[in-house]
Formats: structure tokens, sequence, C-alpha cells
């Protein structure tokens, strides 16, 4: 396929750098486009693209690219991907589709309408040992789900907030962190959220966007989560830095971001780790045994790809996370800043 990628902001090199390593695949780099003539330019020197755009427009109308990716601000996302849909591409844009359910249902009904994909990356699920997970919830080997524990505390680097954009609303670690956790949430449990009570903070840096937020979400069947979030803390208790996923970090292994309970065991990512006791010798007087599980680790950006170029031409039907999926995501994300706001529970 030939692919244009739109903004050529810090996620847009490691797409370019991904889709350039699968050129024996059949995928190519055909355009890139930018508000600034310039930054467009350098992007496509940098990467061997043939053409480039001073414009989202242009690079939308170009016949020659089959699919576009988004990497712009969460805000400009819905926008953007409308604007590409209408000009019948297929489109992978990074998490949210928009700020909003409705914008998102909007962009699916628009995407069926052209016949064309309309992908939300969540790169986390195409993790083989997410996908373990998942699966071991599934299986009953924990037994009934109880509760689950999960954090994403991380410190950005000062100069990331020089970034106007970082400093507003809807660029914080909700939207840019905390919505891949809540996605990875939904896809273990195979449950839909029901209520969310929340608490918003911006303490640590004074912005308009918060910097850390608690909260807990009830699930359909009694299941409840109890979330943190902050991009200000210093600490291993995160996904990027434990799960050794993503070679733009520094990484710091050893420590789960979450932990899932069961009655009959325990889990622990993403070290992947199982504590549980055998019904004849259960309770605080008894061992808890222990297992540990090694899965392949895999490139999740390329796999995500992979997946989006089957569902392009045909070759695969159903998405990992659907336009639904995606949709439901978002929904905790919003009822989780309404809850944060009116400083009340939201049922969803």
């Amino acid at each position: 396929m030939n692919w244009g990628i739109l903004a050529t902001g810090t996620i847009a090199n490691k797409f370019a750098t991904t889709v350039n390593a699968m050129a024996a695949e059949g995928e190519r780099l055909a355009a890139v486009g930018s508000r600034r003539a310039e930054s467009a330019k350098a992007f496509a020197a940098q990467y061997n693209i043939p053409h480039w755009y001073a414009s989202y427009e242009e690079l939308a109308a170009d016949p020659a690219v089959d699919a576009i990716y988004i990497a712009t601000p969460n805000a400009l996302h819905y926008e953007n991907c409308k604007l590409c849909l209408e000009h019948g591409k297929h489109v992978f844009c990074e998490k949210p589709l928009s700020l909003s359910a409705e914008q998102s249902r909007e962009l699916a009904d628009l995407a069926k309408e052209k016949g064309v994909v309309n992908y939300c990356g969540f790169s986390n699920i195409m993790n083989p040992a997410n996908q373990y997970v998942a699966e071991l919830v599934k299986s009953g080997k924990l037994g009934k789900i109880v509760g689950i524990q999960s954090n994403y505390a991380i410190a950005k680097p000062h100069e990331y907030f020089d970034v106007e954009w970082h400093t507003k609303k809807g660029s914080g670690p909700l939207l840019i962190n905390a919505i891949h956790d809540f996605d990875y949430l939904n896809f273990v449990t195979g449950m839909k959220p029901t209520k969310v009570y929340a608490a918003a903070r911006n303490t640590i840096r004074g912005n308009e966007v918060e910097d850390s937020v608690s909260a807990v979400v009830e699930y359909e069947g009694g299941v409840t989560a109890s979330y943190f979030v902050s991009d200000g803390t210093p600490g291993p208790w995160n996904y990027d830095l434990a799960a050794e996923e993503n070679t733009f970090f520094t990484m710091c292994p050893g420590e789960n971001s979450m932990r899932v309970f069961g009655t009959k065991g325990s889990f622990g990512f993403p070290n992947m780790d199982l504590y549980y006791q055998d019904d004849d010798a259960y309770g605080w007087l008894q061992p808890i045994k222990h297992e540990h599980f090694d899965v392949e680790k895999n490139d999740p950006m390329t796999a995500e790809l992979e997946h989006f170029v089957d569902l392009c031409l045909g070759r695969e039907t159903t998405p990992r996370c659907t336009g639904d999926n995606a949709l439901d995501t978002l929904k905790v994300i919003n009822a989780i800043q309404k809850s944060a706001e009116d400083e009340t529970p939201v049922k969803l």
C-alpha cells in the first residue's frame, strides 16, 4: 500500500520507520503533509518520501495515496480523519479518533459510507503478553474476577510542556496515556464499564489540563477497577517503562503496572506472574503457589500495521480494535472527565 503521513510530530517518526522496515511486504511511504512546508520537506528527505505537501488538504487529495496515518494533536483528530475519509482514504489514526463519542460515531458512519477502513491505534492489545492475560482471565483459572488495580505513574520531561497543546485540555495523561490502559482493561475483562467515580488535579504544574487522576470504574458483573495516572510522578509503575515494548523510553522493568484479583488466584502484569491456591489448601494458613510465564515479544506497532493492511486488502474482516471498542474506551475517558468536573459518579 502507498502511505501518506499527516503531520510530522514525534509519533510520526516511529510510524515512518515502521513502514520503511516493511518495504519487502509492499508497504511504501508515498507522501507527507504538514502545515509548514519546511517540516514536510525535511521529513520527506529524512525518510526518503517522494512527495511532500504544505497542507493536509493536498495530501488527502493525492490519488497515489491509499491510506493516511494521522499524527496530529488529539483535538485535531476528528477534522483530520473526516478530511481523509471524505477523500476515500483508509485512515489509521492515533488514539483517540475524536474527543467525543458523537464525533467518533460520525467518523465510523462516514467510513462505512465510503467503503474504507477507519482504524484507531491501540497498539497495546497487539502485544502477545496482553493477549495471553485476556485468555487467562477468560479461561477461569483466576476464578471469578473481583477487582483490578492499574497505574500509569511516569514523569514526562519538563521540555515536553514547552509545546503549547500539551498544556491544554484534551492533551493530558487521560487522553494521551490512560486511554490505552482503559482500552486494555476493557479488552482483558471482556466486560463493559457501567459507572465511574473520579477526581482530577493539576497541582503539579498548574496547567489548564490535568496532571493526575484517580478513578474507580465499575464493570458489569460486579468487577471494580481502581486506577491512578500522572505524568509528573517518577516511577516504574506504568505500562511503557515496565513492558519493555517501546524503545523510545528508558526501560525500568521489574514492576507491575496492573494486577488482576480473582477468587482462585491473582496475576501481575507485565511480569507475567500467577499466584494461586488450590481448593483443598485455601486461605492465609496455606502456601501460595507461583507460576511465571514467558511470552514471545513483538513490535506491537508493526503487528498493528500488518493487521490494518490486511483489513484494507480484505485479507481480514474483523478489526482487533473495532470502532465500537474504541468508542467504549473513549466513553470511559469522557465519563472520568465528567465525574471529576462535576464531583459526582457518572453512569455509562
